[in-house]
C-alpha cells in the first residue's frame, strides 16, 4: 500500500474524531435545543420520590414535567425525607393526575405551567421584527398600560416559562409585562444556532419599540442567563433604549462561561481556546452553522463597556454554569450595578431557592420611583 495513503488514513483516525469532539464542545454552547434530563419518577402517596441529585435536593419549589410529550406539570414544594439514593418532595399542585406507575419526568425551576397560573386576562401578542418575521410574545396588561412597561428576556436552550417568575415581581409592582421570545429561543423564530447575544439584540429592540408604540412610558428589562447579553449588547448599540435593568443569573463574560464549563466536564483546559477560535474563526465557525462568526471580546461586557442605566444584578453564589465571580468582576467595572446575592440555587434557580430575597428585591426595584443610580 501507498505509504502516503497509510500516513493519511493514520491522521485521519486522529483528527476526525477530534474534529467532531470539537464541533460537538462548540455546539453545546451556542446550540439551541434544551437539553433537559429525563429521571424515573414514582407517586408516594400526596409526594413524587426521585433520584437523590444536587438537582433535587435544593430548597425551594420546583417544576415536574410528565406525560407522554412531558405536556403536564406539577409544582413540587419541600423535602420530605431522603435516604442518600431516593428523595421524596410534596406535590403542592398538578395539571393533571400523577400516574400510579413509575414515569419519565423533567425536573426544571418552572414554577408554573403557563401564563393562565400569572392572570387569567393574559394574551398572545406577535411583535414585528425587522426582517419581516414576527416573534410570539405573552401580554400582561395592568389597570395602567401608559406606565412602565417591563420586558422579560429568556436564556438559551429554554422557554419563555423561566421568565414567569420574573412576572410575578412585575405584577407585584402593577407594571405591564411583556414576556418576549427571540430568534432560536424556544418557540421564537427559527435559528440552529445563537449568536449569544451579538445578533440577538435587534429582537429585544423591536420588542422595545412595540412597548412603546403601545402606550409604555417608560420601558424597563428584566434578563435572565443569556438574554442578559442580548440586553447589555443592545445597551451597546443603543444605551438610551431601556430605562431599567435588572439582570438575572447573567452571562456577562462568554469567555469566562465556556473556560468554565470545559472545567465543569473535567476537560482540560486549552479546550476552551479551541472552541472559541471556532466559534470566532471565519471559516470553522461554518462548520458548526454559525451565520456569521462570533467576538468573544464584544460578548464581555465587563471590559470594552460602559453601563449606561440603573442595574439590579441577582445572583447565586451556588450557579456553577455562571461563576458568581464573573458577577462580580462586572459590578466592579459598572458602578451602576447593584448585585444581590440570594442563597446558593443552581443557575437561574435563584427564585426557586431563595424567593424570600429575589421576589421583594425585583418587585422594590421595578416599583421604585427612583432612576438614579443604586447605591
Amino acid at each position: 500500500m501507498n505509504p502516503v495513503i497509510i500516513v493519511l488514513a493514520a491522521l485521519a483516525t486522529v483528527v476526525l474524531p477530534f474534529a467532531w469532539f470539537i464541533q460537538t464542545l462548540a455546539l453545546r454552547v451556542v446550540g439551541t435545543v434544551p437539553r433537559r434530563k429525563v429521571i424515573l419518577v414514582r407517586r408516594v402517596g400526596e409526594a413524587v420520590e426521585l433520584p437523590e441529585s444536587p438537582l433535587t435536593t435544593v430548597p425551594g419549589n420546583y417544576g415536574l414535567w410528565f406525560g407522554e410529550n412531558f405536556e403536564h406539570h406539577a409544582l413540587v414544594g419541600p423535602i420530605e425525607r431522603s435516604d442518600g439514593h431516593r428523595v421524596v418532595r410534596r406535590v403542592l399542585h398538578a395539571t393533571a393526575p400523577i400516574p400510579s406507575e413509575p414515569f419519565e419526568a423533567q425536573w426544571t425551576g418552572h414554577l408554573m405551567s403557563g401564563p393562565a397560573e400569572i392572570a387569567s386576562n393574559w394574551e398572545d401578542v406577535s411583535v414585528p421584527l425587522q426582517d419581516g418575521t414576527d416573534a410570539p410574545a405573552w401580554l400582561f396588561r395592568t389597570a395602567d398600560p401608559g406606565r412602565p412597561w417591563v420586558i422579560h428576556v429568556q436564556g438559551i436552550r429554554t422557554t419563555r416559562l423561566v421568565a414567569l417568575r420574573s412576572v410575578e415581581a412585575a405584577q407585584d409592582a402593577q407594571l405591564t409585562s411583556l414576556v418576549i421570545t427571540y430568534r432560536g429561543a424556544g418557540d421564537g423564530p427559527a435559528a440552529a444556532v445563537s449568536q449569544l447575544g451579538q445578533r440577538e439584540w435587534s429582537d429585544l429592540a423591536d420588542a422595545i419599540a412595540y412597548a412603546r408604540s403601545h402606550g409604555a412610558s417608560k420601558v424597563y428589562v428584566v434578563a435572565w442567563s443569556m438574554g442578559a447579553g442580548i440586553a447589555l449588547e443592545l445597551l451597546r448599540h443603543q444605551p438610551k433604549a431601556i430605562d431599567r435593568l435588572a439582570l438575572v443569573a447573567p452571562a456577562t463574560n462568554w469567555r469566562g462561561i465556556v473556560q468554565q464549563g470545559v472545567k465543569r466536564a473535567g476537560l482540560p483546559t486549552f479546550l476552551a481556546r479551541v472552541v472559541i477560535w471556532v466559534l470566532e474563526s471565519p471559516a470553522a465557525s461554518k462548520i458548526v452553522g454559525m451565520p456569521s462568526p462570533l467576538k468573544f471580546d464584544q460578548l464581555n461586557w465587563t471590559h470594552n463597556f460602559t453601563l449606561s442605566v440603573p442595574t439590579l444584578v441577582i445572583h447565586s453564589p451556588g450557579d456553577e454554569e455562571i461563576p458568581f465571580e464573573l458577577t462580580q468582576e462586572f459590578a466592579r467595572t459598572n458602578p451602576s450595578a447593584r448585585v444581590v446575592e440570594t442563597a446558593r440555587a443552581q443557575h437561574g434557580w435563584e427564585a426557586n431557592a431563595d424567593p424570600e430575597h429575589f421576589g421583594p428585591a425585583l418587585t422594590a426595584w421595578l416599583g421604585s420611583p427612583s432612576q438614579s443610580s443604586p447605591q
